[in-house]
């Protein structure tokens, strides 16, 4: 149930927020919208503000904004006349590619707002990250996500405070509380002398809460440090120097019921990350795909004049094989992690 409940929140967030930045901008521009749904699949329920029907649909993998010139309608009372002033088609080239590249964009937007949030409202007490093979930690039983409580009988706050404890101890047995998940655990362990100071072998991390505009640049600048890093880890992987590491809904799903159970910092950075990767999968040009939308409309300039309707048929037809052809790719090595297919 945790699961799907954090599965539904974190998607559902990413979905909402996508679908709201082309609503935004199709509004802003006076496209006639028909319908702003969450989900696919059959509606869960629905209600209709002046023309807009907004509905929320039972399968919360995606999400859709119907725009009168966009998308055929789907009864007499959704077409559009050619010369309809509200019709996407009839926009200026900067309105139409500004609503395409608004979804996206509200992406990498939310990013920065989750990563605000988090700097100033989550204060990360010291935490284990690593812990080395065969050092004192290991052999204590110390493991990656415990975190400190008590050295000694003390309580510390910092991680400078545990270092210079540790430091402070080579050889000599120190009695450590740490908090792991909601158990508090005791173990022994005696810190190695190394240069004559102690060590116990384990990375510790730990974050204090931060000023809004500390927290605001932070968030801008790992926002766009992940970005950087993930289109460098794309190019990589089409160029074949780097191993395809991808994940289909499955394999989504029980990355974020992982990463729920092991708490709210945590599922924060992983929506955050989410959140950057759905805007960069969009902006890619395949056809049926914001990109493939923007190279169209730009084509389109270019030209002077529309593609023919069969072009774009044709062209949305081999972007949806791909995209389902993904799907079912990532989908396979899923089950196959599950060892369903051994």
């Amino acid at each position: 149930m945790l699961t799907l409940v954090a599965f539904v929140v974190v998607f559902g967030t990413i979905v909402l927020f996508h679908e709201l930045g082309h609503f935004a901008v199709a509004k802003l521009a006076g496209i006639q919208v028909y319908e702003f749904a969450i989900g696919f699949g059959p509606a869960l329920g629905s209600f209709t503000k002046g023309e807009t029907k907004y509905s929320l649909r039972a399968f919360p993998l995606g999400g859709f904004v119907r725009m009168a010139g966009m998308d055929e309608g789907t009864d007499a009372v959704n077409d559009v006349e050619e010369e309809n002033p509200r019709s996407f088609q009839n926009k200026g080239l900067g309105w139409r590619l500004s609503t395409i590249a608004a979804g996206p964009l509200m992406n990498f937007v939310l990013a920065i707002v989750l990563f605000v949030i988090y700097f100033m409202l989550i204060a990360v007490p010291p935490t284990i990250t690593l812990v080395e093979l065969q050092s004192p930690g290991q052999a204590g039983g110390l493991l990656p996500g415990d975190r400190f409580v008590s050295i000694n009988g003390e309580e510390v706050a910092t991680t400078e405070q545990i270092i210079e404890k540790i430091k402070a101890s080579p050889n000599q047995e120190m009695t450590v509380v740490v908090r792991r998940e909601r158990q508090l655990v005791t173990i022994e362990v005696v810190p190695e002398e190394r240069d004559g100071v102690g060590v116990i072998g384990v990375a510790i991390d730990s974050k204090p809460q931060y000023p809004f505009l500390v927290s605001l640049r932070a968030g801008i600048t790992q926002t766009w440090n992940i970005t950087s890093q993930l289109v460098g880890d794309l190019a990589r992987m089409i160029t074949g120097k780097q191993k395809a590491e991808i994940s289909g809904p499955i394999g989504i799903v029980q990355i974020v019921g992982q990463t729920a159970r092991q708490g709210l910092p945590q599922l924060l950075i992983l929506a955050i990350i989410l959140n950057i990767n759905l805007g960069l999968l969009n902006l890619l040009p395949v056809p049926v795909l914001d990109g493939g939308w923007l190279v169209i409309l730009l084509v389109e300039a270019v030209r002077g004049k529309p593609l023919a309707p069969e072009a774009r048929g044709i062209a949305q037809f081999i972007g949806l094989a791909l995209l389902v052809l993904l799907m079912i790719f990532a989908t396979f090595k899923d089950l196959s992690n599950l060892n369903l297919f051994s």
